[in-house]
C-alpha cells in the first residue's frame, strides 16, 4: 500500500544555477530510491526566517511523492547525512493544494526586472510620502482648533462670575478650605 507524501527542503540560495540543479537531483535520486515522484514544485529563493549555517537566503523545493510507509523514515535518514539540504521536512499529502511553479529562469527575470527600477516609481512613493505628511500636518493643526475651542467655554464662566460681583473669583487663584476638628471619644 502506498501513501502521498510531500516533501520539502531548503538548499543555499547563495549557490548558482547548475550547482542548485545538481544539489536537487541527489535529492530527487534519493526520493526516486525509496518512492515515486509524481510531482516537483521549485519555489525558488527566499529570504530565511532566521539565519541557518550563515545563510540568510535559501533555494526551497517542493516534491509529491508516493511511497510506501516505511519509505519516509529512510529519506529523512539519508538528508540527514546529505549537507547541502539545510532544512527539510515530510509530511502525508492531503487535498489537490499545488503552490504555483516558479524555475530558475522566472527567478532570474524578476531579479533583472527589480534591479532597473524606473525613476517614475520612485518619485510615486515620493510623492505618496509628502501627501501624508500633508495630512498629518492637518490632522495637528485640527487638534489645536479643538484645543482653542474647549478652552473658549472656560474663560467665559470664569467672566460672567467676575460681572456678578457677588464672588470675585481669579483664575490662578487657590482656594483653601480648613477643616474642622473632629473630636474622638
Amino acid at each position: 500500500m502506498t501513501k502521498k507524501y510531500e516533501l520539502i527542503y531548503v538548499l543555499n540560495g547563495t549557490l548558482r544555477a547548475d550547482e542548485l540543479k545538481a544539489q536537487m537531483e541527489r535529492v530527487h535520486g534519493i526520493v526516486e530510491a525509496s518512492g515515486e515522484i509524481v510531482d516537483i514544485v521549485e519555489w525558488g529563493r527566499r529570504r530565511l526566517a532566521y539565519e541557518i549555517q550563515d545563510l540568510r537566503e535559501g533555494y526551497y523545493v517542493l516534491v509529491y511523492f508516493n511511497a510506501a510507509p516505511d519509505a519516509p523514515r529512510e529519506i529523512e535518514r539519508l538528508l540527514r547525512i546529505y549537507d547541502a539540504v539545510l532544512r527539510f521536512l515530510i509530511v502525508v499529502a492531503e487535498g489537490d493544494f499545488v503552490p504555483t511553479r516558479r524555475t530558475l529562469a522566472e527567478e532570474e527575470s524578476d531579479e533583472k526586472a527589480t534591479e532597473d527600477v524606473d525613476e517614475s516609481e520612485v518619485s510615486e512613493v515620493e510623492t505618496e510620502d509628502a501627501t501624508e505628511s500633508e495630512s498629518v500636518a492637518e490632522a495637528e493643526t485640527e487638534a489645536e482648533t479643538e484645543a482653542e475651542v474647549v478652552a473658549e467655554p472656560e474663560e467665559e464662566v470664569v467672566a460672567e462670575a467676575e460681572s456678578d460681583e457677588e464672588t470675585p473669583v481669579k483664575q490662578n487663584e487657590e482656594v483653601v478650605l480648613e477643616e474642622e476638628p473632629v473630636e474622638e471619644n
